[in-house]
């Protein structure tokens, strides 16, 4: 009996250690959506200041939002992949 609270306990362990980098991921994505949108206002706002058309200036919006968004998209699929590698031990 006492070897089957035990095992439980650790499952609840691992997946309250797993949940824990699920919602970090999670977050991360939030994140990553809140940078992406001010990124492209900042990008806006520059073109808009100093009289340039958007569209001929696409390339630089295109790596500005690119530079916000992919560092956060790696580290939430690294998060994920962690949390993933918990549950499975």
């Amino acid at each position: 009996m006492n070897k089957n609270k035990d095992e439980i306990q650790k499952e609840t362990k691992k997946s309250n250690k797993s949940m824990i980098f699920y919602i970090l991921a999670v977050l991360l994505l939030l994140y990553m959506g809140m940078s992406a949108i001010t990124s492209y206002q900042s990008f806006a706002v520059y073109c808009e200041n100093y009289s340039l058309d958007k569209m001929d200036q696409w390339f630089l919006g295109f790596q500005t939002i690119l530079a916000a968004t992919v560092p956060c998209l790696v580290y939430a699929a690294i998060l994920y992949g962690v949390g993933l590698l918990l549950e499975k031990q």
